[in-house]
């Protein structure tokens, strides 16, 4: 058996296959491993990348349109912290504001805390009406603490310094 594989790799080998070895036996290894390497670093840097936006940084929704809910009703929008409320205006009438219609942070749907439209007493003239809504929020994940978030943002430079190393470390 041994013998019939020493026969069929001798076949292999022909002059091109030599040369390949040969340029993968000096640098040409080296590029390669760089090379690849380089992409399977690109690759998660970007997606770790994403996530680390998604989780440092807040958002604004600019004139989202959504029909207000039942008087003492609430209707979950995106975002999972309210940061600021900017306007609540009547679809219809960009110039009015929709009275007795806030934002909040509460329990939404699906028990986790949701950015909600609340529609009050004083709203049941409006209801089953389009409002434009316009506000900041912090989106799902986000981490509220501020040092969590600079540790966060740490990961992404660490990361790009251990790709430096590893290329630093197979030309040497």
């Amino acid at each position: 058996m041994i013998r019939l594989l020493l026969s069929y790799s001798h076949l292999i080998q022909t002059e091109e296959a030599s040369k390949i070895v040969q340029i993968l036996k000096g640098d040409g290894a080296a590029i390669l491993a760089v090379f690849i390497g380089a992409i399977i670093a690109a690759t998660f840097m970007i997606s770790i990348g994403d996530q680390i936006n998604l989780e440092t940084n807040t958002f604004t929704d600019e004139n989202i349109t959504v029909t207000v809910p039942a008087v003492n009703a609430t209707l979950d929008v995106t975002g999972r912290e309210l940061v600021t409320e900017t306007s609540i205006l009547n679809s219809t009438n960009a110039s009015q504001t929709a009275v007795g219609l806030f934002l909040q942070t509460g329990t939404g749907t699906n028990g986790l805390l949701s950015v909600q439209l609340a529609a009050n007493d004083t709203a049941s003239g409006i209801v089953g009406n389009s409002v434009n809504l316009t506000y900041t929020y912090n989106p799902d994940g986000y981490i509220s603490d501020s040092g969590g978030r600079a540790i966060t943002l740490l990961i992404l430079i660490f990361a790009a310094l251990a790709i430096l190393v590893f290329v630093v470390v197979v030309f040497i």
